[in-house]
Order: C-alpha cells, then structure tokens, then sequence
C-alpha cells in the first residue's frame, strides 16, 4: 500500500471564488496572504525571484518557489507564458467572450470551471495578462503545490512494482477503472484534456487504502467545441494509452480503460470500433513522436559535426 504525508488534503473539486482587479485575478483564498507579503500587482508576480525551473520551453517557463509569510510557508507553480499576438482573439471576443483570454487567464478559468463542474483539480491561485506590445500580451498562471497527490508517470516511473504482483493488480485495476470514471465525467461537463495522460493525471492514496482519489492539472489546453465530441474518447484514451509502459499494462489492461470509461463489462459493435480507432490513434502518436526524436537527434550529430 501507498502512503504519503501531507499537510494538507482539501476538496479538490470545490468552486473557486476570485476577484478581478484590472490585469489580475486573484483567488479570494488567497488575497491575505498575498497582501502580507506584498504581492498585489501584475508586475510584482510576474517578477517573482529565485525558485527552481521546472520548464522552460520556448512558449512558457514553469518555476517552483516557496512564498511565506509570518505564519507559514506555502509552494506554488508560477507559469509564465512568452507575449503572445492576440490582436484577432480580442476580435473574436466580441462574439465569444471565453475565447478572447490570454493562455494565462484561459487556464485560470479552465480549472474554475473544471471545479465548478466537480471534477478535481489544482488550486488556481492567480492570473494575470498585460500588453507588452500593440496587441501582444505576457501572462501567467500561479496554481498552489498539489500535495499529496502526485502523477501518474512519477508512479510508474519511480515505483515501477507498485502495480506488480497479485496486490498490484487490483490497484492497477482500480486505478485504471476510477481514470476512464474521470474522463467520462470531464466528457459528460463539456471538456476534453487535450493533454490526458499519465503526466497530467495525479493520484493520491491514503494510508491503508488502495483506492486512489484522481485529479488532472495543466489545463491550459482544454476542448470545448461541441462539434465532434465523440472524437474525445478516442483522443483521451489513445493519449493515455500510449503512456502507459508496456512492462506493466497487459492487453487486458488496457481494454479495461473502454470498458469502465463505458460503464460495461462486454463491450458492443460500436464500442469496439472505437477501441479499434483508440489503438490505431496510439499507434499514430507513437509513430509521431519517433519522429520528433529522431529529428532532434539529427539536428544534435548537425551541430557537433
């Protein structure tokens, strides 16, 4: 059995009530502590010091830091995103107000809504966007530490055996049946995780338990177009699929995944046509990212040669 110490464990699925001042929104929860340790402005986020890089790609950088006050020390994720043109986003926000947020605001108000729905997630702590050109815009995202829970790939990456052995096989069981129970829900509300894999998926167990609670963060990219949602369980449990490690997921496993998302143990005409796409879009994500890493290793033999 699994067991993590932790601080603290709150409902992860309850609504987040925030204010907006001008560029920033803030979490109500956390107007005090952010007021006691001068924290109140678009600039005095985005130009936070010190923590420890977790990303930094070309699009956005990702920090840990650790803010404290007079009572108590907290960790937060800061995501910053790099200016980005959004002259024909504002445009289109005339018509459809929830696509005219910048990536920073727009994953704020994803996990707003993920939780106002009851699906769990992190805790969004601050947004903010601020023109840095005519019609660029800089933003971020702050969201608080999500302990105890942790992902899914540090799982099974760190504690391969966990899911090994008779025992391991009703956690892997249980595991992979409360997944598919998360997707069906985010299907049912209206969003879809376009990132839904073992990174993004976070599990915790409490101690003498082998049933995990799940949660899903980064949303930043979230589908909400009605048109072709019948595509989402193909691309949710085709990502997912490809993340699970062939060492520890049989076949069998794997076609427990359709088989909870669709709430049944035989699994009709339809259903199967489906799992035959899911298999087929895993293949097509395995054969893309192959690619990519070959590009990326001739590209690196280029430069040293």
């Amino acid at each position: 059995m699994m067991n993590w110490r932790t601080e603290q464990d709150g409902n992860c699925s309850s609504p987040i009530r925030y204010i907006e001042e001008g560029c920033l929104i803030i979490n109500q929860d956390y107007v005090n502590f952010f007021d006691s340790i001068g924290i109140d402005n678009f600039d005095s986020i985005w130009g936070l010091k010190g923590g420890t890089i977790v990303k930094n790609i070309r699009q956005r950088s990702v920090i840990r830091i650790t803010l404290h006050d007079q009572d108590r020390e907290r960790i937060f994720y800061l995501k910053r995103h790099k200016p980005e043109f959004m002259c024909f986003r504002r445009l289109i926000g005339l018509l459809f107000s929830n696509r005219a947020f910048s990536q920073g605001k727009k994953e704020f108000h994803n996990i707003c809504d993920f939780r106002k729905n009851g699906l769990p997630t992190v805790a969004a702590v601050a947004a903010g966007e601020k023109r840095f050109r005519h019609f660029w815009f800089k933003s971020f995202v702050i969201t608080e530490d999500f302990s105890p829970y942790i992902s899914l790939e540090k799982i099974l990456r760190e504690m391969p055996g966990f899911f090994g052995g008779p025992d391991g096989d009703i956690r892997k069981k249980t595991m992979l049946t409360d997944v598919a129970t998360l997707a069906r829900k985010m299907h049912q509300s209206g969003f879809n995780h376009l990132d839904f894999n073992a990174t993004h998926i976070l599990l915790y167990y409490e101690k003498g338990s082998d049933i995990p609670k799940t949660a899903l963060f980064d949303l930043q990219r979230v589908d909400r177009k009605k048109l072709f949602r019948f595509r989402w369980v193909i691309k949710s449990l085709a990502r997912l699929n490809y993340t699970l490690p062939a060492d520890i997921f049989t076949a069998a496993d794997r076609l427990d995944l359709i088989k909870s998302y669709k709430c049944r143990e035989d699994l009709n005409v339809f259903d199967r046509i489906q799992w035959f796409w899911i298999k087929r879009k895993t293949a097509r994500i395995q054969g893309h990212v192959l690619k990519k890493r070959l590009r990326r290793q001739a590209v690196k033999v280029e430069t040293v040669g």
